[in-house]
């Protein structure tokens, strides 16, 4: 998925990002190119948001829920999941993300981000550096390689 085709997604529900009560922000995946750096591969469109906001998104998504969504890695991640299906691009909304890390519980945070305005919508990524910290936290192989694909696109 290149920026435009993600961009024309978002402002597809620009109006319904619009209307959450509490930041938002798009990270993994979506967040990489949305900085401009090529990925080939963005599987869905994650959104960090609130447990109140991702309870309303719940709702007004319903008639596109993709089954009861868990993450693989339970056991390291734990949040109000929901997981949606538009037209071929699946949106997964995780409501106050927490991330176990040695046993304990800890809320992912953004703590410096980006504003990229479309024609329709103002969102939020996480800056660079904040993309890597967050990634590295995460620490599955996956989550490393994009690490590494942000690292060597800023060395360029």
């Amino acid at each position: 998925m290149n920026t435009t085709t993600l961009i024309s997604f978002l402002n597809q529900i620009h109006s319904e990002l619009s209307n959450l009560q509490d930041d938002y922000y798009i990270i993994g995946s979506s967040a990489i190119v949305l900085a401009g750096i090529p990925l080939q591969a963005v599987d869905d469109i994650d959104i960090l948001t609130s447990a109140r906001d991702a309870d309303w998104l719940k709702s007004l998504w319903y008639n596109r829920k993709l089954n009861d969504y868990t993450p693989k890695d339970g056991h390291k991640f734990r949040s109000n999941f929901g997981r949606f299906i538009f037209d071929g691009f699946k949106v997964e909304v995780m409501g106050d993300l927490e991330l176990n890390t040695y046993g304990i519980w800890q809320k992912v945070r953004v703590n410096d981000f980006l504003r990229i305005k479309t024609e329709k919508i103002s969102l939020k990524i996480p800056t660079i550096a904040e993309q890597i910290r967050i990634l590295e936290a995460f620490g599955r192989p996956k989550d490393l390689a994009k690490v590494k694909l942000i690292q060597n696109h800023e060395a360029q």
